[in-house]
């Protein structure tokens, strides 16, 4: 095997969590292909609405994990590698009806115990944002959130020099032996001494055993207005009901409002259980857009400019995959992040940089992120993987 075909790493998946495992294991050192089916941010993370958010995370392990991720975020903003990418801003959970007030209550529990950077600066009656509709009855105001563009970030970490870029690509199999792994291309195969996969919906055409399905949902752009209107992200408190209950028992659409800086709004999200991105219907779109505007009444001076699906991956525990093959040391997972990988993002990739090190994971948080291993999947064998 020639030169120019090994690398000490190949990073199958060019979305923002294998982007920043590229750029943590470049900036150790390490040589690194990322290979992609079509190109980067293609799936999920390009149909984001960019939210770096503790407040919708599943309570437990994924919060106090988006918690610290948040924070390492802000580290890397700060030293300049996410810095055209990340900034921070308010975010605001509303909430109508038992279901969702409930919500709001174990929100306010969460981020009480996590004792992290998220921080309830407000809690009342919506008259505490003048634009909201009459039909909100509680508004929780929260400081510390941030935006990160999915596309933005993955531009930004796959900048680092030593990263070679391979699309498109898709990857057919790969092969482990006692002195590394094949991974095999339709034109070529490539030697590596570690296969990392962040392949999202596409990981079971390579580990076919584990649990992850697709789960999709329709979002919407406005056209543009005077920006600023909405200082924050403003999220249904069904949303965080999403995390906890099965789809189809949501109390009301569970529907996202992000201001855009050129003044529109990115509003979302269904979740269905397909994945098709092309499935588009009008009477989804229309629950969102009723929502929407009893929550914001200014949207409905605004017209829709394009509509269209993303297809997120999930896992059957609505937790992701972090962590080696039981057995294998020379592979590691990283998908399964169903819209939390924006936020998880900057801490996924550096810990997954310490397992193709052979390094411990960090102190703080080896307990939670244990919890991710793939090994929790007994029915996934390893003959099956390769």
């Amino acid at each position: 095997m020639s030169a120019e075909t090994h690398y000490d790493v190949i990073i199958a998946g060019a979305g923002i969590v294998g982007a920043s495992v590229a750029w943590h294991l470049a900036a150790s050192g390490a040589r690194v292909a990322v290979i992609d089916a079509i190109g980067p941010a293609a799936a999920a993370s390009g149909a984001s609405d960019g939210a770096v958010s503790v407040a919708s995370k599943k309570p437990g392990p994924l919060a106090r994990l988006a918690s610290a991720s948040l924070l390492y975020t802000r580290e890397l903003a700060s030293q300049g590698v996410l810095a055209g990418a990340f900034h921070a801003r308010p975010s605001f959970v509303f909430g109508q009806g038992e279901a969702e007030l409930a919500a709001l209550d174990a929100l306010v529990a969460k981020l009480r115990a996590i004792s992290g950077p998220v921080h309830v600066t407000g809690d009342g009656p919506a008259a505490q944002l003048a634009c909201l509709g009459p039909g909100v009855e509680r508004l929780i105001t929260l400081n510390g959130e941030g935006h990160m563009p999915g596309h933005k970030a993955v531009r930004a970490y796959l900048s680092a020099p030593g990263i070679t870029p391979i699309w498109p690509a898709p990857i057919h199999g790969f092969d482990i032996d006692d002195r590394g792994v094949t991974v095999h291309l339709a034109d070529r195969r490539l030697r590596t001494g570690h296969l990392v996969s962040a392949l999202g919906t596409a990981t079971t055409e390579l580990f076919p055993t584990l649990p992850i399905m697709p789960r999709a949902g329709q979002l919407f752009v406005t056209d543009r207005g005077a920006p600023g209107l909405l200082p924050g992200s403003l999220t249904a408190a069904a949303y965080l009901v999403a995390k906890t209950e099965a789809p189809d028992v949501l109390p009301l659409p569970p529907v996202v409002i992000d201001p855009l800086t050129t003044g529109q709004f990115l509003i979302g999200s269904s979740r269905e259980n397909h994945a098709d991105p092309n499935r588009v219907d009008f009477s989804t779109l229309r629950r969102l857009m009723e929502r929407s505007v009893r929550a914001l009444p200014l949207l409905a001076e605004r017209r829709v400019i394009r509509a269209f699906a993303g297809i997120r991956a999930a896992v059957s525990d609505s937790l992701p995959i972090i962590g080696n093959l039981p057995g294998e040391t020379r592979v590691t997972l990283a998908t399964g992040f169903e819209g939390d990988g924006i936020c998880l993002s900057a801490l996924v990739g550096r810990e997954i940089a310490r397992m193709v090190h052979g390094l411990p994971p960090t102190d703080s948080i080896a307990a939670d992120l244990a919890t991710l291993s793939p090994a929790r999947f007994v029915d996934a064998r390893q003959e099956a993987w390769g």
